[in-house]
């Protein structure tokens, strides 16, 4: 087998594969090697056994005996196949395919040579060079896997003997045996490092590059003894930097040359328990879903791809992950999931893609627009068949109040299918359905019997929340779940929120003050030093100021100010909390109840107390307005100026004034900024004007 060396982008290793080899496995194929300009192309081969239907009748038997591993068997159809055989071209490849039998999965290496042997006595009945050539190759590489590495030489000086200069395979020849020779020595030179070095780090990393020599086709190619070296390594250093490596390689050795899957997969699963923060442990977890899609395992192939895309979402390989991912949801008939997978891989990945790591989703022979081509058909062709379905999957799954599972089917029939009507009626249903699922999420917690008591009480509370946010705004639903929590969880904090809660719906969702009052006053009552209490007197004195029961809402604003102040700062280097809120309300219920004096002083007070409020220019407007009413007009002018000054280019004052006196019938002030200004300015000329004609 001639082989190229790929350097993966991960940094971490390089690994040598295949560009020219006939697999037994996959039955015969046109194989290719390319060098120099020189492509092979040995198809011929294939049409002589096409064209013989006993030939091929056989050939699908002794494909499917190797794909369940009955070697003998396969061994004897072909035997006997070849024994019949009167095409030299039919008997080559039968004993072509017994030889990789032999030397890829039976590892019996001596009826390898025999099997090449046969292929070369051919050579006097006209058998095609290239036939010879790649026999002659093979039996070389089998006597390096034996370790006789002078019968290799020897095998390979023949091959070099055989071609011309000129010709590729005496290329190959000489390189073979320029490569034995040179890991040869690179052998012995490492084997004295390890030697004076023994028990140091030196001498682990000359144990690995020895079992490298030993793994590299195109070195020693001795797998066995590559996966005793790494053992040994492994077992002398078990915390080398190499060691993950070293595991993984062992995997690897038995997954891809010695076809030994199931211990493949164990060691795969080794590296991911052993070495879980290693780049390794992504590249097993590929493999392992690799093994499984190749077996056609594709149901146990998805979760390994799905593991790896979440823990290693850097992973250097990921266009395949998700390319193959898409591949096997599609094999199991979900369209949504493989839609999802080829979407991203098309619009993620495949852009910015290197055309070199096409062959990393078997398509070395396309350029990235093929690709990209083809898999845009792919994805049509699934999303036609499948938003009707999915619509109605959907439809289903909500009927049967499944949100989960709605809400996966709505997703991925907005990702496969973005343009269609039944993607748009998804679109409109994801929040909705998104909510619910959470609400159903957190209920399935709370069945949970070993739950913590407060986990429970968060739950309960969240799942309030949820029903109060838009798109669901289910009041009453709020509602219920909030006297979950002072059912179950009176003594908590939380019960406090619920109540608190609860009030502001009945106050602003519900219109039901009395009921409002009453939820505010028993957060009060129950949880007297929380947050919520005092939150729940201010929430009491906009109930009783928009009652007009005005001394009942100074009451509470003055016992919110009564609270510890928790501040929230704000742009501009302005402080807002519920103090502040309750002390410019307390003007307010003044100025409402037409109580000008002593809202006036409050005013005063205000802004001498609270320098750093947001709501400084609406306390100044709101003593102009004062002033104007005792007609103090000078007064007047003078905090309409102070207003207009901080108001200026200032938009937090500008948004507390509008929330503060837009509410005020008395003060008719649009919920606009240039409004705002221009009203300000009006009133500052209008009271200058009548200053000077009084003066006149």
């Amino acid at each position: 087998m001639i082989t190229l060396k790929i350097t993966k982008p991960s940094g971490d290793f390089t690994e040598n594969l295949p560009v020219l080899s006939r697999k037994p496995t996959r039955g015969l194929r046109q194989w290719k090697a390319v060098a120099g300009g020189i492509v092979r192309d040995l198809s011929l081969v294939l049409l002589i056994v096409l064209c013989c239907p006993f030939a091929y009748a056989h050939f699908e038997e002794v494909h499917v005996l190797i794909d369940a591993g009955r070697y003998t068997e396969a061994n004897n159809k072909l035997e006997a196949l070849a024994e019949s055989a009167k095409d030299i071209a039919v008997k080559s490849w039968c004993y072509y395919q017994i030889g990789e039998i032999h030397y890829n999965y039976t590892h019996q290496y001596n009826r390898a040579i025999q099997a090449y042997d046969k292929i070369l006595k051919l050579e006097k009945s006209g058998l095609a060079a290239e036939e010879l050539f790649l026999a002659i190759i093979k039996k070389g590489d089998v006597h390096s896997r034996m370790g006789n590495y002078q019968d290799a030489i020897q095998t390979y000086d023949r091959l070099i003997k055989l071609a011309p200069a000129s010709h590729f395979v005496h290329k190959t020849g000489l390189q073979k045996i320029r490569d034995i020779n040179n890991a040869l020595a690179d052998l012995r030179e490492q084997q004295r490092i390890s030697i004076q070095y023994k028990g140091t780090p030196l001498a682990a990393i000359a144990q690995f590059q020895i079992a490298e020599l030993y793994r590299n086709h195109s070195q020693l190619n001795q797998p066995e003894k590559a996966i005793e070296k790494y053992s040994s390594l492994l077992e002398a250093h078990p915390n080398a930097i190499m060691a993950p490596e070293a595991r993984w390689r062992i995997a690897y050795l038995r997954h891809t040359v010695l076809n030994q899957s199931a211990l493949a997969m164990a060691t795969y699963r080794k590296v991911v328990e052993d070495y879980p923060t290693s780049n390794f442990a992504a590249e097993a977890l590929f493999q392992m879903a690799n093994i499984h899609r190749i077996a056609e395992k594709y149901s146990l192939a998805i979760p390994v791809f799905e593991k790896l895309k979440q823990r290693y979402p850097n992973f250097w390989n990921m266009h395949a992950v998700l390319y193959w991912t898409g591949v096997c949801y599609e094999k199991i008939l979900n369209y949504p999931k493989a839609i999802e997978a080829f979407e991203t891989f098309h619009h993620a990945y495949l852009p910015q893609l290197d055309p070199g790591y096409l062959g990393q989703i078997s398509m070395h022979d396309k350029s990235v627009s093929e690709v990209k081509a083809q898999i845009e058909k792919k994805i049509e062709e699934l999303a036609a068949q499948m938003s009707e379905v999915e619509l109605e999957r959907l439809n289903k799954a909500s009927a049967d109040r499944d949100f989960s599972e709605a809400l996966s089917i709505a997703r991925h029939l907005i990702a496969t299918s973005p343009y269609t009507p039944q993607a748009e009626q998804a679109v409109e249903r994801l929040p909705r359905l998104q909510q619910l699922t959470a609400i159903e999420n957190l209920r399935e917690k709370l069945q949970d019997q070993n739950l913590a008591p407060i986990e429970a009480a968060r739950a309960r509370l969240q799942i309030g929340t949820i029903y109060e946010r838009k798109p669901l705004q289910d009041y009453p639903k709020a509602i219920e779940a909030y006297q979950e929590v002072l059912k179950y969880h009176a003594e908590l904090t939380h019960a406090a929120e619920a109540l608190y809660r609860s009030g502001r719906i009945y106050a602003e969702r519900l219109s039901t003050p009395n009921e409002a009052i009453h939820a505010y006053k028993k957060v009060i009552e129950t949880h007297p030093n929380t947050l919520q209490a005092m939150m729940a007197n201010f929430q009491l004195g906009e109930l009783y100021r928009g009652l007009h029961r005005y001394n009942e809402a100074l009451q509470a604003y003055e016992t919110t100010i009564g609270y510890p102040e928790r501040d929230r700062y704000i742009a501009g280097g302005y402080k807002d909390s519920f103090a502040d809120r309750a002390q410019f309300r307390i003007g307010r219920v003044h100025y409402e109840d037409r109580r000008y004096n002593e809202a006036r002083f409050a005013f005063e007070e205000f802004i001498q107390n609270r320098t750093q409020s947001p709501r400084l220019a609406a306390a100044y407007v709101y003593l102009a307005a004062i002033c104007e009413n005792r007609n103090e007009n000078a007064q007047a002018a003078y905090y309409y100026k102070r207003a207009e000054d901080l108001l200026t280019d200032n938009p937090v004052q500008m948004t507390t004034l509008i929330e503060e006196a837009s509410v005020l019938g008395n003060l008719q002030v649009a919920a606009d900024s240039n409004t705002v200004m221009q009203f300000i300015k009006e009133n500052r000329k209008r009271l200058a004007t009548e200053k000077a004609e009084s003066n006149q």
